[in-house]
Formats: structure tokens, C-alpha cells, sequence
């Protein structure tokens, strides 16, 4: 397995690249846990629309594709700041996360455990 489908595999629910949401778009689903309160949430990335193309050159073509998202929570009001960058065909090759981390689907899903 590669070292960028380990990463990003969990991240976009287990596919290499970005995954069709239920709405038929061309989009995927991110999930993210707040440092400072450990809330999760999940933030859907619309390819089309978050992705601006950057240019390498004097070509019209988009050599890779860059996104930067601020997230807030609905109980944790501090931001999270995401950015990413994407190969030609969209599919993730960096990310960063800063006020927090990126987490799995199944992570997200999981039951919050109570501590006493």
C-alpha cells in the first residue's frame, strides 16, 4: 500500500481519490477533531467548486489544485485551518491541519466513551 493511500485512505473514507457524495456531485467527505475540545465533525470538499487550479508555466492546463478551509464547530468556536494540495486529477497528495487533526471515518463514527 502506499504511503499516500495509508494517509489519505481513512481520510476520504478508504478510496484513493475523491469520492462521489450522495448528492452526485464530484465530491468527498473530511474528518477532523477540534484539538482544544475534541469535538469531530465532518466537512464535505466539493472538487469543483473548493479546489483552485494553480498554474506551472504558460499553459492553460491546472498542473495541481490547492484548498484552504476554515472549520468551526457547532460546541468548539475556535477554527480549525486545512489546506491541501491535489494532483492533476484531483486526488490528494498534502495536507495540513492546523487547531487540530485529521481523524478516519470510522474514528468520526465512533461512540464518545465518558470518562469519570
Amino acid at each position: 500500500m502506499s504511503f499516500f493511500k495509508r494517509i489519505f485512505g481513512g481520510l476520504l473514507g478508504g478510496g484513493g481519490g475523491p469520492q462521489t457524495d450522495s448528492a452526485g456531485g464530484n465530491a468527498f467527505w473530511m474528518y477532523v477533531q477540534w484539538a482544544a475540545c475534541g469535538e469531530k465533525i465532518r466537512v464535505r470538499v466539493n472538487c469543483e467548486h473548493d479546489l483552485s487550479p494553480e498554474f506551472d508555466g504558460e499553459s492553460d492546463t491546472a498542473d495541481s489544485y490547492r484548498m484552504s478551509k476554515e472549520v468551526v464547530g457547532q460546541n468548539c468556536f475556535r477554527r480549525i485551518h486545512v489546506e491541501m494540495t491535489f494532483d492533476r486529477q484531483r486526488h490528494p497528495t498534502e495536507q495540513q491541519i492546523t487547531g487540530g487533526r485529521f481523524i478516519t471515518r470510522e474514528e468520526y463514527e465512533a461512540p464518545e466513551t465518558a470518562t469519570a
